[in-house]
């Protein structure tokens, strides 16, 4: 099926509705999900810096529309190159891990949208907003700094368990 390209050009203007007006459905729903995912953790949590990321997001979107849209072979609706890593792990297809993930970050959000709507307004009835804001985003850094180490913990050890495995097939 032949594409207007200026359709689709109009379309990427929100992040994934041109991709799928390409007939990249599973492209389009995985970046208007990382776009509205972001957008929902900077306002929701107070991570502003996360914001940084949705123009690259925003114009990653229109780019990569208008050059799929000049292609003239068909058009296949494979991951994003950032969620094809992830779909390649083999241990990413135990899908109670997946769900073990998943509820990592339900937890931390949980914790973030705790911090920031209830312990948050009940504290400024008694501490001055200023020692407020430093010690929230003190908890946020320290629980951001804990999942990361957690995660580089656990690639350390796979990757030490991967050596050996390669040295006794040598």
């Amino acid at each position: 099926m032949k594409h207007s390209k200026r359709v689709a050009i109009f379309f990427s203007l929100m992040p994934g509705a041109g991709h799928m007006y390409l007939g990249l459905v599973r492209q389009g729903i995985q970046l208007m999900l990382l776009f509205f995912a972001i957008i929902f953790m900077s306002a929701s949590f107070e991570m502003e810096f996360l914001a940084v990321f949705l123009p690259i997001i925003w114009f990653y979107s229109i780019f990569d529309v208008r050059l799929k849209s000049l292609k003239e072979d068909p058009l296949i609706d494979a991951d994003l190159p950032i969620f094809a890593d992830v779909a390649s792990m083999k241990h990413f297809s135990n899908s109670s891990l997946v769900e073990k993930y998943i509820a990592y970050i339900l937890i931390v959000m949980g914790i973030f949208s705790m911090i920031n709507n209830l312990i948050i307004p009940v504290l400024s009835r008694y501490i001055d907003y200023y020692y407020i804001r430093c010690f929230k985003s003190l908890v946020i850094s320290i629980i951001l700094i804990s999942i990361g180490a957690f995660m580089l913990k656990g690639k350390k050890s796979k990757i030490k368990s991967g050596d050996t495995l390669c040295n006794q097939e040598e």
